[in-house]
């Protein structure tokens, strides 16, 4: 509704990775995200997709992504823990949080790492 009602110039951008594809429906045209530092040619894929009228490989990119979404975004490690997490894993030294969220709890390391592999593992299969 509330894209029917403003300017054609207006661009309308998702501020959840996990609600980008559901707001490209609606017209967004974009995301400022955080899983975006590891999923940015994921997101690139989608939007290539859905923008060519392939909804259901847009889909199907965004189902990829959603362990990633999980993982950035969970109540049990709020952002930042676990996007320096990744950022560290993916050997961009970003060091830990600051106070008051403090060092990363223990096995957040090992997730972003499970969570990078599972993700290049779906993209090799995507590409078979």
């Amino acid at each position: 509704m509330v894209m029917t009602q403003v300017p054609k110039s207006f661009e309308l951008l998702s501020g959840d990775d996990g609600l980008t594809l559901p707001l490209m429906a609606i017209g967004a045209v974009g995301v400022i995200g955080v899983a975006t530092h590891w999923t940015g040619v994921d997101h690139q894929e989608m939007f290539k997709k859905w923008n060519a009228g392939d909804t259901a490989g847009a889909r199907a990119v965004n189902a990829r992504m959603l362990e990633s979404f999980a993982f950035e975004t969970g109540d049990e490690n709020p952002n930042p823990l676990p996007s320096k997490a990744m950022m560290n894993h993916l050997g961009l030294s970003v060091g830990d949080a600051r106070l008051p969220m403090g060092p990363p709890p223990s096995g957040l390391a090992e997730r972003a790492a499970k969570v990078f592999g599972n993700l290049q593992a779906a993209r090799a299969a995507a590409s078979r």
